[in-house]
Parts: structure tokens; C-alpha cells; sequence
């Protein structure tokens, strides 16, 4: 039986694929990357906002075509179908199952009852990975405390859920044995992790004992600026293993507006927490954030105010979004709602002043020289793509192109010396 899956939204949600996938794993079914050629297609959609939804929407209906043809069964699951089963299951009734998360724990049974395959002495407590064999990553915690006004991700994937130390280091520790050179920690709230089941911030200790795990690079992704503490910042310094890289969702840079937002912190406080991380770290640390522009309320002082927080603070990576009206979220039904063109003529100006910024350090890296982890060859370019640790994968920060090297191994490490640059990307030589 050939299975195909499309995992759609965030790499929190790709894990999830990946505990799916391994349901699949035995000699009974083949994973096939062609949908005409499949007899199942699963779908893990995402449902945060519009154009997530819009995405899941046109990719259901795509899949649905193959049932003219070989296709026998559909099946939907993820953020999109926690948000509206109910309206899915009307509008497409070409779907034979959706999967809501509480499904998840009788998965068996019901992928036994829709396929007509008995799955339940299938395992998937351990992960088929979906990224390449260098990289994965872990997920630390579920679902979110925060309550902020325009995020539904709360309703969807409920509170805060921390996984527990030994299960993530077990997991960790088939990561490593399975030759994972970069360990990337994930969830919605990395810096909250450990307070339901150790009743304190935890996520120091437990990067402890993953930095004693023979991995090359362990990189921290989505930590709470306002959650973090000097304890932290310490246990990064002093690891052998845990990379400088601080994506912290800031969002925006005006106290009225953030108030609005339900953003526990102020512009003041972000900036102490900044200088904090500047003054252990030294030059060494790289500061990734988002932003949202369009907010109901947003004036353009408090644009201006934003606009001059970024290009004070100066961002080594930057990514904005215009605000999605969202319904289940308080801000839905705010007064203020900013016009489309005013949001979109913001966020080409916020992006903008952001390319500036990133030109100036890419300049202030020519001459110096990394280590750069190889994803990509490209032998009619005449040329190699790699990463150093001020960029996270799945293409979000800076490549670096590596010229007249168009043979190196995958997920091989290798020194790269800068010596210009191409918009986002740095252009370097072998060292």
C-alpha cells in the first residue's frame, strides 16, 4: 500500500507528522512522495491564521482529485481540523476521516477502522524523521499559557504542556546515536518549559544535560524574552554545544500597542533583556525575532515608535506579518481594524528598513570566517549552500554560498571564509 503524507505549518507540527509517519513504517506499506501514485494521503494542516487556512483549504482539495483515480482514502488532521471539524466534515465529504488531537491517543484504531489495516501492534513512540539525516528536532512542551489578543493557538492547542526530562532525553539520545550533527529545541514557549511538572523554570537543566549529548550544534528556538534569566543566559554561555541564537517573538515595539496585543512585557524591558544578552555574550549571540504591523489601534506614531525600536536594536534576523483577524480571539472584535493597503504599505517599509540592517552585518562578516554546515550542492552553479549558527534551517535566516565548491558532502562541516554578499545571503570560499 502506498502512503503519502503533506505536513503543512511549523516544525511543531512536523514532529507530529513524523510520530504519525511511524505508524507506517513497516514492510506492509511504501512511503510514496507522488500523490497520483498513492493509495492514502494523509494531510497535517495548519489553522493559525488566514493564509494557513487558506493553504490547508486548497491542499485538501488538491489530494481529493486523486480519489478520481487510485486514491481510496483521505485523511485530515491538525490545527485546521481542532479549529472547524465540524464545518469540514459538510464541506468535504470527500475526506474519510478527520482527526482531532484527542484522536490521537486511539490513532491506531481509527487508522485500523478507515484503511482496513490493523495498526495496533504498529509503534510510534519513536519518530520517523522527516527533515534530513543531519538536523531534527525536539519538541519540548504542547499548547500555550500565554493569552494573547490575536493568537488562537491557546483554543487550539490548549495550555502548556511540558514533556517530561527523561522522555526528552531518551528521545535526544536516539537523536544522537542516529548521527543528528543539530539538535534544534522547539515548542510554543521554550523558556516556560518545566513549570506544571517541576513547578520552576527548567529549561536551564535540561540544556545541561543535552549539551553532555554528542551533537555540534544545540539551537534554541521560540524562548519568551520576559521568561528569560540570567541562569539561562550562563548555561548557554558556558555549554560546549548550545549555539548564541536567541529567537525571541518581540512583535512589536510600542508599549500601547503591546499593551493591547496582551503582551506580557514593555518596550523598556525588552531592551534591558537585549542589553543583557549583549553585554554576556559580547558580539557572539545573534537575536532573531517577528513582528506583526496592522494591529487594530496601530497609528502611525506607534509604527514610527516600532520602525525605530528595530533599527535601534538592530536584529540579526527579522520576519513581519500582517495582522489576521482571527475569529475566537479577543482582537477580532476591536474597534480600529486597520485597512489592508495601510497594513501591507507598513510591512514593506518595516522589511525594508530590516534589509538595510541585515546588509550592514553581512558587510561587518566579510573577512571572517565559520563554520558552515553543507545542505546543498548546486554543480551546474559551480557551488556548494550551507548554514553557519547564526541561521536556523527550513531557509528562514541567511544561506551562505560556498564558490567553486560544488561536490561537498551533506552534512558535513567545513570552515568558510566571507568574502561579499547578495542581498540576505553571504557568498564565501573554502578556507
Amino acid at each position: 500500500m502506498n502512503v503519502g503524507f503533506v505536513s503543512l505549518g511549523c516544525s511543531k507540527n512536523l514532529v507530529d507528522s513524523e510520530y504519525i509517519i511511524a505508524l507506517f513504517k513497516d514492510e506492509r506499506f511504501k512511503i510514496e512522495k507522488d500523490p497520483s501514485k498513492c493509495d492514502v494521503i494523509i494531510i497535517n494542516t495548519c489553522g493559525f491564521i488566514l493564509s494557513a487556512k487558506q493553504e490547508a483549504i486548497d491542499t485538501i482539495l488538491e489530494m481529493a482529485e486523486y480519489k478520481k483515480d487510485r486514491l481510496k482514502r483521505l485523511i485530515v488532521t491538525g490545527c485546521f481540523v481542532e479549529r472547524y471539524k465540524e464545518e469540514l466534515i459538510k464541506e468535504f465529504p470527500e475526506v474519510d476521516a478527520f482527526l482531532k488531537f484527542d484522536d490521537y491517543e486511539k490513532m491506531k484504531e481509527i487508522f485500523t477502522s478507515v484503511i482496513g489495516v490493523d495498526f495496533l501492534s504498529c509503534d510510534n513512540t519513536t519518530r520517523t524523521l522527516l527533515t534530513p539525516s543531519y538536523f531534527a528536532y525536539l519538541k519540548i512542551s504542547e499548547g500555550c499559557n500565554h493569552r494573547c489578543a490575536y493568537c488562537a493557538i491557546p483554543n487550539i492547542r490548549g495550555r502548556f504542556k511540558s514533556v517530561s526530562m527523561e522522555e526528552l532525553l531518551i528521545e535526544a539520545k536516539r537523536l544522537a546515536d542516529m548521527g543528528i550533527k543539530e539538535l534544534n529545541v522547539i515548542g510554543q514557549d521554550t523558556a516556560f518549559y518545566g513549570i506544571d511538572l517541576y513547578h520552576h523554570f527548567a529549561l536551564s537543566e535540561l540544556l545541561e544535560k543535552l549539551d553532555e549529548l554528542p551533537f555540534t550544534w544545540i539551537r534554541l528556538l521560540y524562548l519568551y524574552p520576559d521568561e528569560m534569566d540570567d541562569k539561562l543566559l550562563k548555561v548557554i554561555k558556558n555549554s560546549k554545544h548550545i549555539l548564541p541564537y536567541f529567537d525571541m517573538p518581540v512583535q512589536y515595539g510600542s508599549d500601547k500597542i503591546l499593551k493591547a496585543m496582551r503582551r506580557p512585557t514593555t518596550a523598556a524591558y525588552l531592551k534591558e533583556r537585549f542589553d543583557m544578552i549583549h553585554t554576556i555574550f559580547n558580539g557572539e549571540e545573534i537575536l532573531r525575532t517577528t513582528f506583526m504591523v496592522g494591529f487594530p489601534g496601530e497609528e502611525e506614531e506607534d509604527f514610527n515608535e516600532t520602525l525605530a525600536f528595530i533599527k535601534q536594536e538592530r536584529f540579526d534576523s527579522l520576519g513581519a506579518f500582517t495582522y489576521s483577524r482571527e475569529e475566537d480571539t479577543p482582537a477580532y472584535n476591536f474597534d480600529n481594524q486597520v485597512d489592508e493597503d495601510v497594513k501591507q504599505k507598513r510591512y514593506e517599509i518595516l522589511m525594508q528598513a530590516q534589509k538595510k540592517i541585515v546588509e550592514e552585518k553581512n558587510f561587518e562578516k566579510i573577512g571572517k570566517t565559520y563554520q558552515v554546515l553543507i545542505e546543498k550542492n548546486e554543480a551546474i552553479f559551480n557551488r556548494s549552500i550551507g548554514r553557519a549558527y547564526f541561521s536556523a534551517p527550513e531557509g528562514v535566516d541567511p544561506n551562505i554560498i560556498i564558490e567553486n565548491a560544488p561536490d561537498l558532502d551533506i552534512g558535513s562541516m567545513v570552515e568558510v571564509k566571507i568574502k561579499g554578499y547578495r542581498d540576505y545571503d553571504l557568498i564565501g570560499e573554502l578556507a
